[in-house]
């Protein structure tokens, strides 16, 4: 995953960025609505990115097209797109928005303006197809909701300068985010507690110590873009990155 340039450091101090997974975001426990309800009363602004792995597998078995991944990421062809963008926008997307406001937590869900928000290239079209990899985010819309004390709802999609729309890795858009807001802070959700080291979570993981973890077989599938996404953004300037099953505990990334 390439460096995220951004013109000039921000320093948003208030700001938290809370990547979730499809599944979690359908079943939002109440430790989660209680503790955005306890940084938004502290003064917090919080711009969620979700993805939405299990209802794009779901629609693409209905419509029996089979399910690619490499290196984690998932093969996506450009028909796949429609599915990946309904999946995304129209179940899992509306959905959260839907229980996030009836919890009387004012948010939004971004559907046009994405393609003002997240620009992307091809990250390798002959190997992954219609993935993409954030080459920028464009933070005015992003930073007029929050000042407006909304908060952001964003799928991990993002378009091509010829205006192709294609599908991000979750955690790589939440990286891009963060760093592009300055965020003081990222929390990786996943439906694991944290990064495992002989069953045990580990408190803290720097920068360096990630890749041998990745030789030795530790970190291995999916966990290898959580954490790249995790390193990467702390070497950025976002203060911390925590990963794990909720939004308080689990296992944290430093430099």
């Amino acid at each position: 995953m390439p460096f995220i340039a951004h013109k000039e450091k921000k320093h948003m101090e208030n700001i938290i960025v809370i990547k979730i997974g499809g599944v979690a975001s359908q079943h939002l426990s109440q430790d989660f609505i209680n503790q955005i309800k306890k940084w938004k009363e502290a003064g917090k602004q919080l711009v969620i990115v979700h993805g939405g792995g299990f209802a794009i597998n779901k629609l693409m078995e209905e419509e029996h097209v089979p399910v690619k991944k490499i290196n984690g990421l998932r093969v996506t062809s450009q028909s796949d797109m429609k599915l990946v963008s309904y999946a995304l926008l129209n179940i899992v997307g509306e959905n959260l928005v839907k229980k996030l406001n009836q919890s009387s937590i004012d948010s939004i869900q971004l559907l046009s303006d994405i393609e003002k928000v997240v620009q992307a290239d091809f990250l390798d079209q002959e190997t992954y197809g219609y993935v993409g990899n954030v080459s920028q985010i464009q933070t005015e819309i992003l930073e007029k909701m929050l000042a407006n004390q909304m908060l952001p709802v964003l799928a991990s999609i993002g378009y091509s300068k010829d205006g192709d729309m294609l599908n991000i890795n979750a955690d790589y858009l939440a990286t891009a985010v963060a760093v592009a807001l300055g965020a003081e802070k990222l929390v990786l959700m996943t439906d694991v507690k944290g990064v495992l080291e002989n069953g045990a979570v580990l408190d803290s993981l720097s920068s360096t110590e990630f890749q041998d973890k990745i030789d030795q077989g530790m970190i291995t599938g999916g966990m290898i873009p959580k954490i790249e996404s995790a390193v990467n953004t702390v070497l950025a300037g976002v203060g911390e990155v925590l990963i794990g099953d909720n939004l308080v505990t689990g296992t944290s990334i430093i430099c």
